[in-house]
């Protein structure tokens, strides 16, 4: 055999064993993972930063591996481009709808899936503005950390054109376990162990650290490595990320599991509830108003707010479970636990109050109801790809009334949205104002009738502001001299019971820039049904 032939011999050898050991080698990464390889791409929001409830037959974690301690949202996650450690927020955009959406671990895993419905129903229905979301949740809170969270990016400079809540689960289940650990129900879960740290745990937190830049060096090499089309290296960086996810699952289970010597500082103040019922009653309350002031805090940041609850195996009738569900993520003792019997109607019940008091609420708790598949993926409360993408589908379908859509202008009327379908009626003589008008410090435009009706507040309201230097406006408001804002009682306005008397109240925050003239009022098809001024500055 001459040596030519012995080199192609060899060459080809070489090539044929090759080819069967990555046959093999995908034929067991089939075996071991489910899956072909290369795997395809999937929607996870973040893969280090996983529920403590979502991993079946792996001991339970904390939060800590990804969660540090935050002075006002009690914790957050640890990477600095996380949205809710960006800073100044992001900034609203004038071809864009910003959505900041709160809530906790579900909230976090349906965000991907919602930017994929809201993207399409933008091109399907013809937006005027992209719809872009913006993550403002993470595993494990509940209120009043939605509150706190947008009530800092607000302060910050921050400007959402829609702020929406998902939630429900975490009120029950985080509050309960912050009572059984002697912490005080309120403050966020797991508060004893992130505000404080012995010497041993330390340790452990730097374990913990290590493994965590060990895991994120291998969930960087890999997507660019020049053997990632391979299956043998598919299978070798699979395991190493899965020893290194399982290490951080096991160290956090030991930092989870030591005791903190007890101080008003880690377990909060003292309140005296004699049993979980008590609890769950009062988390339900704290839920039911610290979205009713999340409300009107975001029509006072110039935002509409959703609050949407979220589905649960747990409630009856809901789903029909299927055979998968019923074996691995159902648990009736942690129905039992959380008090689902009792507390989800509760939440139901004081969410139609909600509702009646003028929040944008909406109960998904059924959004499954004719759905036997599988959906769920965990016996707490979290959804595989397919519900997530149901939950997220029933979401834009509420908040599209929201997004604005595109429309011709009136030539003889301002473009701003706000405007358009004004009457002409704006120049008539004007009738006796219909609500006191006032400003208040701190730029502060407050609306006041008694013995108000609803006839009186049905009606949209305009709002004209001229600034004393017509620079601080818009480009596109330049010609106009003002800038205008229309809103509806129901977004922005709440009744107040003042004696024996039932009044309407309304507040808006005025933009920071001098402001010589306010014109406003409200109006319907036939032009104004009343307005009024105010001159601020010469």
């Amino acid at each position: 055999m001459t040596l030519r032939k012995k080199v192609l011999f060899y060459t080809l050898l070489t090539l044929l064993t090759l080819a069967a050991l990555e046959g093999m080698a995908r034929f067991a990464y089939y075996l071991a993972f489910a899956e072909s390889y290369p795997p395809p791409p999937t929607l996870s929001s973040e893969t280090a930063d996983l529920d403590p409830d979502e991993l079946t037959g792996l001991p339970r974690r904390t939060r800590l591996a990804n969660k540090i301690n935050h002075p006002y949202y009690g914790f957050t996650h640890y990477s600095p481009n996380s949205p809710l450690n960006v800073m100044p927020p992001a900034p609203a955009q004038p071809d864009t709808v910003l959505i900041g959406l709160l809530g906790g671990s579900v909230a976090r895993d349906v965000t991907p899936y919602l930017q994929q419905a809201l993207t399409r129903h933008f091109a399907d229905q013809g937006l005027a503005k992209e719809p872009v979301v913006v993550r403002l949740s993470s595993g494990g809170m509940k209120q009043p950390q939605q509150l706190h969270i947008a009530n800092f990016m607000l302060a910050m400079g921050g400007s959402f054109d829609l702020l929406v809540n998902l939630d429900g689960y975490n009120e029950m289940r985080s509050s309960y376990l912050n009572f059984t650990k002697d912490v005080f129900p309120f403050f966020p879960y797991q508060w004893e162990k992130l505000l404080s740290l012995t010497r041993d745990e330390i340790a452990l937190a730097g374990q913990i650290r290590a493994t965590r830049d060990q895991l994120a060096q291998l969930q960087q090499s890999g997507p660019t490595s020049p053997f990632r089309y391979t299956a043998l290296y598919g299978i070798l960086h699979r395991y190493q990320t899965r020893q290194a996810e399982t290490r951080i699952l096991h160290l956090n289970y030991d930092l989870a599991n030591r005791q903190s010597a007890r101080s008003l500082e880690l377990h909060g103040p003292y309140i005296p509830f004699h049993n979980t019922a008590q609890v769950h009653q009062e988390a339900v309350r704290v839920w039911y108003r610290s979205s009713a002031l999340l409300s009107r805090l975001a029509a006072a940041g110039g935002a509409d707010y959703y609050h949407f609850l979220q589905p649960s195996q747990y409630i009856p009738n809901s789903k029909p479970l299927s055979a998968e569900e019923r074996r691995y993520y159902y648990n009736p003792e942690r129905a039992r636990s959380t008090d689902y019997a009792r507390t989800y109607p509760l939440l139901r019940q004081f969410g139609q109050d909600l509702q009646r008091n003028g929040v944008h609420y909406f109960d998904l708790t059924q959004i499954f109801n004719d759905h036997p598949e599988t959906l769920y993926r965990d016996d707490c409360c979290h959804f595989n790809q397919r519900g997530n993408e149901l939950l997220a589908a029933a979401m834009v379908q509420l908040l599209s009334p929201a997004l604005p859509r595109r429309a011709p202008a009136p030539a003889s009327s301002p473009e701003s949205a706000f405007d358009r379908g004004r009457p002409s009626a704006l120049d008539s003589p004007t009738a006796k104002p219909d609500f006191q008008v006032s400003l208040r410090p701190g730029n502060l435009l407050v609306y006041v009738k008694e013995n108000c009706r609803p006839e009186h507040n049905a009606a949209p309201f305009f709002l004209h502001i001229t600034p004393t230097d017509t620079a601080d406006l818009p480009p596109d408001r330049h010609r106009y001299g003002f800038a205008s804002r229309d809103f509806l009682f129901s977004e922005v306005g709440f009744r107040i019971q003042n004696y024996s008397e039932r009044n309407c109240f309304v507040e808006l925050f005025l933009p920071d820039y001098p402001i010589a003239h306010l014109r406003t009022g409200q109006y319907n098809p036939a032009g104004e049904i009343w307005s009024t001024e105010l001159t601020l500055s010469p």
